[in-house]
């Protein structure tokens, strides 16, 4: 969820992709040449993904701050829209963009809440019964409860079912990709029928309540938190942020 600048990078792989638990941006040399292209997301994309979630994953550097287990973050972060409530399951579009076989940045997204719980839950147990916890897993317990305890607000599920992220590589920003990805994916709701979507970001995303605003996104409910006050050293203000969808006909189902 970054806004970016302007300037176009190509990156290439050192070596295939890598698990989440690997360092970036160590295996990718960036140089000035073209826009990355959009694409569907494909299932061989979920570890590319799952690392630049985590990479991404603390106000655009790297969850490991306050997540240490990569491998958890990926499952809990993504793995509920690869399997199930997303694109496979669903059918909610999520996409890619992707340069040269290296998928850059991505947007995948639920349209239906009470799918993405079901899966969730799935890939919690899933995971709780194939993998032995390890030192890092414990240490990411500090989050995970802060997070139940000051959960974050959200909008009404009935007009706002769906919800979404973005994720970008900072090789990728500066070429629109962000503004790109969110236009296919409003896109891919609307033509299911899909009322309205929302997300969650905090006042530490300046740039990205700017790039949704453009997109037409206005603030549904915000709430003053303490959540990230170990890692940041300071509380912060969780906003939600919805709109509807483009040609969503009220007289047409949603998906169930």
């Amino acid at each position: 969820m970054h806004w970016i600048n302007r300037r176009q990078v190509s990156v290439t792989a050192s070596s295939a992709v890598r698990p989440p638990t690997d360092p970036l941006p160590a295996g990718y040399t960036a140089r000035v040449t073209a826009a990355p292209h959009l694409r569907p997301v494909r299932p061989d994309d979920r570890a590319a993904l799952a690392q630049i979630a985590y990479h991404t994953g603390f106000f655009g550097a790297s969850a490991a701050v306050y997540f240490p287990d990569a491998a958890l973050f990926g499952a809990l972060w993504m793995e509920p829209y690869l399997g199930g409530a997303g694109v496979e399951g669903a059918g909610a579009a999520g996409f890619v963009a992707d340069l040269d076989g290296v998928v850059l940045g991505y947007i995948v997204g639920a349209p239906d809440h009470g799918a993405y719980q079901r899966a969730l839950t799935a890939v919690v147990a899933r995971f709780l019964t194939t993998h032995r916890p390890t030192p890092d897993t414990l240490r990411s317990l500090r989050y995970l409860v802060r997070a139940a305890r000051y959960s974050s607000p959200h909008a009404d599920w009935m007009a706002y079912p769906a919800h979404l992220h973005l994720n970008l590589l900072p090789a990728a920003r500066g070429l629109g990709v962000g503004r790109r990805l969110l236009d296919a994916h409003l896109s891919a709701l609307g033509g299911l029928g899909v009322p309205g979507v929302q997300l969650s970001t905090t006042t530490e995303n300046g740039a990205a309540i700017t790039l949704y605003g453009r997109a037409g996104f206005g603030v549904l409910a915000s709430r003053d938190s303490p959540l990230w006050m170990p890692w940041l050293g300071r509380a912060t203000t969780h906003v939600v942020m919805g709109r509807r969808c483009p040609g969503w006909d009220p007289d047409r189902a949603c998906p169930d």
